[in-house]
């Protein structure tokens, strides 16, 4: 596969602001159609070829479509597809991993003790029945990827119910990166037992309807992996190498 250059990049990433700013300008609405590439070219001093590589990038991202025989248009705004490709661009590292874990843990309590008050009968029997699998994965030593798997599913039903899909899709973006940290070898669980008594903790809290005490459950929970990523970054130098 050929590999472009740093230059390239950049005039890509250049080009694609330059093609949003000129959206917005022309006070373009949703299905209008964009103008060729030859026209964009020569509307913002840029090579075709540019352009080109610019106008796939905004469609991996779905700010614009393509229909066939008539051309590229705007799409509307969605933010689900955006943070679905945002695991795939950002660098996979531990940098990425404690900036997100950091990010996710302030939304996850601000949210978890708003919705303890709300979650019902039926709410605490799923979390019972994922915590139960990822019991059950812990003591028949499943695969590491399995159990983040599990450890998903229950996070995302904590917030089911919360209607706020941004906080669903930065899960599922952490849970990628801590795949791929997994395949590399550089990140497990090290006490499954606890990691899987700190859910057990929080679901009593949710059964007592204690928001408070739900969040306090949910940062004890968190203070491993964070931990983790803490050591780990603080081991890499400025080049990505381990400091010796």
């Amino acid at each position: 596969m050929e590999l472009k250059s740093l230059k390239d990049q950049n005039l890509y990433q250049a080009a694609q602001e330059r093609i949003k700013e000129y959206i917005v300008a022309s006070g373009m609405n949703v299905g209008d159609p964009l103008p060729t590439e030859m026209e964009l070219a020569e509307k913002l001093n840029i090579s075709r070829t540019i352009v080109r590589e610019a106008l796939k990038g905004l469609e991996a991202l779905q700010i614009i479509g393509v229909k066939h025989g008539v051309g590229r248009f705007l799409k509307s705004f969605n933010l689900e597809a955006i943070l679905q490709n945002l695991s795939y661009s950002i660098e996979m590292n531990v940098k990425d991993f404690r900036e997100i874990l950091e990010v996710r843990i302030c939304l996850e309590e601000a949210f978890l003790e708003r919705e303890t008050p709300r979650f019902s009968a039926s709410d605490l029997e799923d979390l019972e029945s994922i915590l139960h699998q990822l019991e059950v994965a812990t003591q028949t030593d499943n695969k590491e990827t399995e159990l983040i798997e599990l450890h998903t599913a229950f996070h995302l039903r904590l917030y089911k119910n919360a209607n706020n899909s941004f906080l669903l899709n930065l899960i599922r973006i952490f849970s990628t990166i801590q795949k791929n940290l997994t395949y590399l070898k550089r990140y497990r669980t090290l006490d499954k037992k606890a990691f899987v008594e700190d859910h057990r903790k929080i679901l009593e809290a949710l059964r007592k309807k204690d928001g408070k005490l739900a969040k306090e459950r949910l940062l004890e929970h968190f203070a491993e992996p964070l931990h983790w990523a803490h050591l780990e970054y603080s081991a890499v130098g400025v080049d990505g190498e381990r400091v010796r």
